[in-house]
């Protein structure tokens, strides 16, 4: 959008790439993280607080248009108050709506005035809810992954390039890394007994402090890697990784992967009732069918985890057949220049 209008400015809630390409954030979307019903709940007067001051200064000073991105639980609710503003309203990401609550799409047509979706099912949904949608593909398609070549990752981080390497993405968020550490710790314990000639490698956040991974680093022939998450990535032989984009961005990679997903046990139930599909990693979604282990609440233990990767490092076939069906997901997440799609057409239809 900056090169279709280079005076344009934005503002509104952010990270730090948003903030590296001048945007002014009222607060950091780190703060607005949480996962789980119950968690949400203990938010809930921040997130108020939040709300309140966007529209607040929306009101201040109105903007051309805005771009709720995914996050529905605080954009649904935000995308009403600014429609009534006289604010036109895009939508880029779409919140999970075909999975569950299906009664929000009555909301979203109220103020949507279009919705940029990533998935190609997603498209033929709207659609048939009469709501302006267009397929921009994937940004993982044209995202430049930094990818230090093997032999130095492998040299810079003390590992043997003649064993395999197993890398564990436990998650971004506090809470999701609790509940994941003594599973995938008991995983690593089970694997190093039956291979003994593993390496493994936690991929950690500097935004997170050392104390979370801890457990990990106690363990022989396991080290922590902190923001190198791709290279990690790429060069692993398999990897554990918890349910999210990072699953995604694992499977493009084309790195043979078994996901974990847990949250507080009430939020589980709640989500169960709620929730109506037949996949939980997002790679199983895109592709129909179940391509990747998905090891959910109890199934996420350590002998579960440990029997799932010692499958992929032991039985060629399942491998093979994997890694074909990871080729196949490339193909389904379109082509690149979604983002200048998506940056075109607004920019277009705010100047008519």
């Amino acid at each position: 959008m900056k090169d279709l209008a280079p005076a344009s400015s934005f503002w509104g809630l952010g990270g730090d790439h948003m903030l590296a390409e001048g945007f002014d954030a009222l607060h950091h979307v780190k703060d607005l993280s949480v996962t789980g019903f119950i968690e949400v709940i203990k938010h809930l007067s921040y997130f108020r607080q939040v709300m309140s001051e966007l529209v607040a200064a929306c009101t201040e000073r109105p903007p051309d248009a805005a771009i709720l991105i995914d996050y529905p639980g605080f954009n649904l609710r935000l995308g009403v108050k600014l429609k009534a503003l006289g604010i036109p309203v895009y939508y880029y990401i779409s919140p999970q709506v075909w999975a569950w609550k299906k009664g929000r799409i009555k909301t979203m047509r109220t103020f949507i005035r279009r919705i940029f979706v990533i998935f190609p099912f997603e498209e033929q949904f709207y659609q048939e809810h009469d709501i302006p949608v267009t397929f921009t593909g994937h940004p993982l398609v044209e995202k430049t992954f930094p990818i230090t070549a093997r032999d130095t990752f492998f040299k810079d981080h003390g590992l043997n390039p003649e064993k395999p390497l197993i890398a564990l993405l436990p998650g971004s968020r506090r809470n999701e890394l609790e509940r994941l550490t003594d599973p995938l710790v008991d995983a690593i314990k089970r694997l190093k007994a039956q291979h003994l000639d593993l390496q493994f490698l936690v991929a950690g956040l500097s935004s997170l402090s050392d104390g979370y991974y801890q457990p990990f680093e106690y363990l022989d022939d396991v080290a922590v890697v902190k923001d190198d998450t791709y290279s990690l990535a790429a060069h692993a032989d398999a990897a554990i990784v918890a349910s999210g984009t990072a699953s995604l961005e694992v499977a493009f990679l084309g790195t043979p992967l078994v996901v974990v997903y847990r949250i507080a046990p009430l939020s589980y139930i709640i989500g169960k009732i709620l929730v109506d599909i037949d996949h939980l990693a997002m790679p199983n979604l895109i592709l129909g069918e179940r391509a990747i282990p998905e090891l959910i609440q109890g199934e996420a233990n350590g002998k579960a985890i440990s029997g799932a990767i010692d499958t992929l490092l032991r039985d060629r076939s399942t491998r093979t057949t994997m890694i074909n069906k990871l080729e196949t997901l490339k193909d389904l997440l379109g082509k690149p220049g979604c983002a200048r799609s998506v940056a075109t057409t607004i920019h277009e239809e705010i100047q008519n």
